[in-house]
This record gives C-alpha cells, sequence and structure tokens, in this order.
C-alpha cells in the first residue's frame, strides 16, 4: 500500500513572532519555519498505519524550494521510506489551486493508494488543497479525519475506516474506499502527544539519502495551466466597450473660431448608416456575434480581461 502525505511548511507557532517596529506589521520573512501541525499530524497519522504492517510505504511530498530539505531528511529519520521535492520558478507565489495542479501530477507520477494532507496550515488556513487535489485525481475525500485503519469492503476490495473529529466534540466513522485523499486536523485527536525525535543514527542515516525533486517539465505540467487555474472568474451583466483613444489632428489655425471648435467637439465621432442582411437565420446570427465580437462587447467573456463585479 502506498501512503503519500503532503508536508507543508508553516511558522513554527510556538515561537512569537517579531515585528516591525515602524508598522507593527509582522513580516513573513521573519517568521520561524516549521513543519505545519496539521501536515505533521497527517505524517504521525500514515505511521500508526504502518505500524505492524511490512506492505504500507509511507512517501513524503513536500512543495516548496531547497531550504525544507532537512525537514524532508528529519521525516526520513522518523520512519518516512523516501521523500520528495516538487519545486519550479513557475511555482514561486502559487496558491491552492495552481498547488493542486502541479501536486496532482506529482502524486500520480509517485503512485499512491492513500493521500495524507493537512485540512488546513497556520498562514493561509485556507482548507481547500485536499478537496482540490482530490477533484483533479478523481478519488473520493474525507476531511477532519482524527483516526484511520485499514479495512476490508466486498469483494476483497480495499477500503479505509477513517473517524471524523465533527463540532462540539461529536465523531463521526465512515469508510471510503481506496484509492483516495484524507485531510487531517492539527490536534483533532484525543490525548495527542509531541512526536517522538528521532535517534541520531536515523538522522545520519537520511543525510546520505537522495530527495528528488520534480519541476514542471519533468511533471509534464506546462506553466500557462497553471496561470489559467490561479485565474480568478469573474461574472456579471455585459458593460458597454471602453471607448477607444483617437488622436485628434489640430483644426485649421485659418478657420473661424466656431468652425475649429466644433472641428474639437466633433473629435473622431463619424456617422454610421445600418445595413439589411437578408440571409438564413443561421448567417444572420453569424453576422451578429461578428459584429459582437468586433466592436468589442464580448470583451468581458475573453481570458485574461475584467468583467464587471
Amino acid at each position: 500500500m502506498r501512503v503519500l502525505v503532503l508536508m507543508e511548511v508553516g511558522a513554527d507557532v510556538r515561537v512569537p513572532p517579531d515585528r516591525d517596529p515602524r508598522s507593527g506589521r509582522v513580516r513573513e520573512e521573519w517568521l520561524v519555519r516549521e513543519i505545519d501541525p496539521a501536515s505533521s499530524a497527517a505524517f504521525e497519522l500514515a505511521l500508526k498505519l504502518k505500524i505492524g504492517r511490512s506492505d504500507v510505504d509511507v512517501t513524503a511530498v513536500h512543495l516548496g524550494p531547497a531550504g525544507a530539505e532537512s525537514r524532508l531528511r528529519r521525516l526520513i529519520a522518523r520512519g518516512a521510506d523516501r521523500a520528495v521535492r516538487v519545486w519550479d520558478e513557475e511555482l514561486s507565489g502559487t496558491q491552492a489551486p495552481g498547488k493542486a495542479v502541479a501536486l496532482a501530477s506529482a502524486v500520480q507520477a509517485a503512485g499512491f493508494d492513500l493521500v495524507l494532507a493537512g485540512a488546513a496550515g497556520v498562514l493561509d488556513a485556507g482548507g481547500q488543497l485536499g478537496v482540490l487535489l482530490a477533484q483533479h485525481l478523481g478519488v473520493p475525500c474525507v476531511t477532519q479525519a482524527a483516526a484511520i485503519s485499514l479495512a476490508h469492503g466486498e469483494a476483497g476490495a480495499g477500503s479505509l475506516q477513517v473517524t471524523r473529529a465533527l463540532d462540539r466534540g461529536f465523531k463521526e466513522r465512515v469508510e471510503v474506499p481506496l484509492p483516495a485523499v484524507v485531510t487531517v486536523s492539527a490536534g483533532s485527536s484525543p490525548g495527542e502527544t509531541a512526536p517522538s525525535p528521532a535517534s541520531a543514527v536515523a538522522l545520519l542515516a537520511a543525510q546520505a539519502c537522495v530527495v528528488p525533486v520534480w519541476d514542471l517539465a519533468d511533471l509534464g505540467v506546462p506553466p500557462e495551466r497553471l496561470r489559467q487555474t490561479e485565474h480568478v472568474l469573474k461574472y456579471g451583466l455585459p458593460g458597454p466597450p471602453r471607448p477607444r483613444l483617437h488622436p485628434l489632428v489640430a483644426p485649421d489655425p485659418t478657420l473661424p473660431a466656431f468652425d475649429r471648435i466644433l472641428k474639437l467637439v466633433q473629435g473622431s465621432v463619424k456617422r454610421r448608416e445600418g445595413r439589411v442582411v437578408r440571409q438564413p437565420a443561421e448567417r444572420i446570427v453569424e453576422e451578429i456575434f461578428a459584429t459582437l465580437r468586433d466592436e468589442g462587447w464580448l470583451d468581458h467573456l475573453r481570458p485574461g480581461t475584467s468583467g464587471s463585479e
């Protein structure tokens, strides 16, 4: 069974953040970076799933620059079989929709039966990555997991029993067929303890492990797909096209003042005459659509243009 754990790096909440003395704001570059608590809880569930089973293979996957490799090696020392880092300069500043596209390709390339991810990070707390990832992979998704265990459904098909942590202390047990994506919340398990540190021998052995780095070219993801995914969809009623600026030619100074003012007021406005189209209905529709397109009435439907809010 191949278990992939998506590791996010956030801020260490145990260290008080420094504030800019002039503005009073917390600067992101001053934060102490550490593995996100929700991702750490997902990794602990993966290790518990591995206890007593030789057929469970755990892989830690992280999307980020080279500064996170030391943390990935610590995960190998704590029990992960391998680690993979996904990074490309095009991914810098990417939000959850773009990350889901890149990670979905990485998960498919690595092969998976179960994907565990943090439900929400400390910095963004959007809670969208796991759900979007499951949508791109075409597999079911279970959120807010507190405990997981392997089960076998009908006809020997592998399935997973998930205990979900609900509001007001309630719990829900669901069974989901594999492959699947499960998101885990930080501190959702009762009696949760801090993870035990890795031994010095395991840390030294992890330093010799190779952590492969996959970029967008390796994953077969074109950068244009990320830009389209990150594009914010806007909707609203179509508005009139914005007038185009046309340079005005200075009127002839020999003309009378009234004529010069009249030419400046008229600008580049030209009289237009209507046109009667006597053709079949299909051809008339094409003519109307071409006119609206050429005059700019459909510009709000083109990608990369902002419409009315």
